[in-house]
């Protein structure tokens, strides 16, 4: 597995619409509507919280499948706040929530606690942005 991704975007000759790709697969994003774009697709922000829920997932179940604690259920549900004041232009807060199903408190936040300590996405976003998780669990 390598260690390093390595994305490419190009215009599609429609203002503020792109394609992303990344080794042969393709999606495209749009502009948000703030920097000219329609946001009809995929738009940066929701990329880059995207890209946390997905990485949280992967960690939850393949941490679920090592220690044996087997959800029948995962949401991850990301939010992020970005501060229209400030210059640079910031996210002022990511939030994190998590609802597991079918297991006890403990396990649910045993398998948050891996994401948090495993995930490369967190811990750089975590850096720049106050990030809050919270974990739920339900039957």
């Amino acid at each position: 597995m390598s260690a390093t991704a390595t994305v490419t975007t190009r215009t599609t000759g429609q203002p503020g619409r792109y394609i992303l790709s990344a080794e042969g697969r393709h999606l495209v994003v749009d502009a948000s509507a703030m920097t000219g774009g329609v946001a009809e697709a995929f738009v940066a922000q929701e990329l880059l919280v995207g890209a946390l829920a997905t990485c949280a997932q992967a960690v939850v179940f393949a941490k679920g499948e090592e220690f044996e604690i087997r959800p029948t259920f995962v949401t991850v549900e990301v939010e992020s706040d970005r501060d229209p004041e400030a210059s640079p232009p910031v996210y002022s807060s990511i939030t994190m929530d998590f609802v597991l199903g079918g297991i006890a408190q403990e396990d649910a936040q045993r398998l948050v606690d891996e994401f948090t300590s495993l995930c490369p996405i967190y811990y750089t976003v975590s850096q720049a942005a106050p990030m809050t998780v919270t974990v739920r669990v339900e039957p």
